[in-house]
This record gives C-alpha cells, structure tokens and sequence, in this order.
C-alpha cells in the first residue's frame, strides 16, 4: 500500500473503533512513513504499540515517544542472542531498550524460547531483574503461521523439554522475580505445549492483523494462503466483516493468549494456579499502629 492507502485504511478501521495498534514487522521503524502513520495514530487517540530490534530506537526518538510501549526481542546473554542474530544485535537492542525507557516509554523484553537459548533463560532473567526490564517468554515453533512447517527451522524444544522450562519460570514468578512478564493465564496455557488447547479467541471479532498488501486476517499467526479480504478493495468495513471467526486451537504468543482469556473472562485462568499463593515478600506490610 501507498501511503494515501495507508491511511485511508487506518482512518476507516479508527471510525470501526480502533483504540489499539501494534506496529510490527519486519523492522518497523524501517518504513518510510512510520513517523506519520504513528503521529497519525496517535491523533486519534488510539494506543500504539511496536515490535522492533531496537537499533534504531536512538535515531527514531521522536517517533518512539509517541508509543505506549516497546517490546524488544532478547533471546539471552550478548553471546546466544548474537549467535542468532549477528555480532552486536544484543548491544544495540539494550541501548535501544534504554534509550526508549530513558525517554519515558515502557519496555517489555521478549524471549521466544528454543533449543538456542534453553540454557541461558537463568542467565537472562539476572539481567533483566537487574536492568529493571520484565521478560515475556513464549514457545519457538516450526514457524510463525499454523499450519506452515518452515524445513529451516531446528529450534523447537520438544513437549516435555519446554514445559519444564516454563515451570522454572513459574517457580521464578512465585519466588517474586519480577523479569518474568507472563500473566498466569500464559503460564498456566503454555503448560500444554503443544497439545491443542483452545482460550476464548477473539480473532475476527475485536482482533485483526493487516498485511502491507492491504489484507486482512482474523490472526497474525495463520496462514498467509488463499484470498483473504484485502481493504482497499473492498473497504474496511466489508473486509472487517469479511473475517473468519473461529479459534485454532493453537494459539502460542503469550500476550494473545492472555488477552483471549480476558477477553474471554476466565478469571480462574488468570490467576496463579490452585493452593498457590504469591510469596509473602511480595505482599504489602502491614502498618503497626500506636495508639
């Protein structure tokens, strides 16, 4: 899409109802209108989040300002995350981190957990609590789509090998680790892994993701095959009510899990598991009174 097109559909998703958009990619901050489609957004009083590496957060601050959160990629230490993703990346996305925190917007850190990073989840976690960064952990799969098996890809945990990551995790919520950024509702679900397991799912009804092309998808995560109803032609409204409405049962982003269970209200998923309480460190003292 050019940009009148862009913004023509965001206007017509704005008029929908649209209060929350995550800017993903790709590198977002690559594009050469994200500073207006952001600034655009943002007039409308709709919440603007980003999915980005982080190095170009330093040279975008203006732009990343107006965002209510950053969510940067970190695999682990500088060693595992510049193993996968060349000599430097773990530098520039702390940097990027810090800057985007030093100009007073949230950051969450994101960890997508897999045979190249299972060792160092501990290691990651000291640094985070010691940055005062949370952690959101999710499952690596064969690839981002359902359904779509990438040949390249070789770093899935297997079932057991991945829960049992995600109880350590547990255990280090319970224990009071504030770097681990999960709500219970994602913990809890992701100790299916990967058995089918179906939340409520909000995809098609308040949920859609939009491609460059201008389509239109209940989901981000399913497959890109097929015809799927494309905004300029048809408008965002017929595109919008155009979309598939149906759960997949596979549903592993931690922060879509957790909104489809609120939105779903089951409270009883969004709470930590029965019999366990939160550590009595994290509650708030009581005040002694002297009459």
């Amino acid at each position: 899409m050019g940009r009148e097109q862009i913004l023509r559909a965001l206007s017509e998703l704005s008029s929908l109802g649209m209060r929350h958009v995550s800017l993903d990619g790709g590198e977002p901050l690559l594009h050469r209108h994200v500073d207006e489609v952001t600034s655009f957004l943002v007039q409308r009083q709709v919440r603007v989040y980003m999915n980005t590496n982080g190095i170009l957060v330093p040279r975008k601050l203006a732009t990343v300002r107006l965002l209510s959160k950053v969510k940067i990629s970190l695999d682990g230490p500088a060693a595992c995350h510049d193993a996968v993703r060349g000599e430097g990346a773990w530098r520039k996305a702390v940097v990027g981190a810090l800057a985007a925190r030093d100009a007073g917007v949230p950051v969450e850190l994101t960890c997508v957990v897999g045979r190249h990073n299972v060792d160092h989840i501990d290691e990651l976690l000291a640094f985070a609590d010691h940055a005062r960064f949370s952690v959101v952990f999710q499952p690596a799969r064969t690839s981002l789509f359902v359904g779509v098996e990438h040949p390249a890809t070789g770093t899935q945990l297997d079932g057991a090998e991945m829960r049992r990551v995600f109880r350590r995790l547990e255990a280090a919520k319970l224990r009071g680790c504030r770097a681990v950024g999960n709500r219970w509702s994602s913990l809890r679900h992701f100790r299916d892994f990967p058995r089918d397991v179906e939340p409520p799912c909000a995809a098609g009804w308040i949920n859609a993701t939009l491609d460059p092309e201008g389509n239109l998808f209940h989901c981000g995560q399913v497959s890109r095959a097929g015809r799927p109803p494309n905004v300029v032609a048809l408008g965002a409204r017929a595109a919008f009510d155009a979309l598939v409405r149906g759960a997949c049962s596979q549903c592993w982003c931690a922060r879509v899990v957790e909104e489809n269970y609120a939105w779903g209200g089951q409270v009883h998923r969004m709470l930590p598991p029965l019999g366990v309480a939160e550590p009595a460190a994290r509650r708030p003292r009581r005040l002694k009174v002297v009459a």
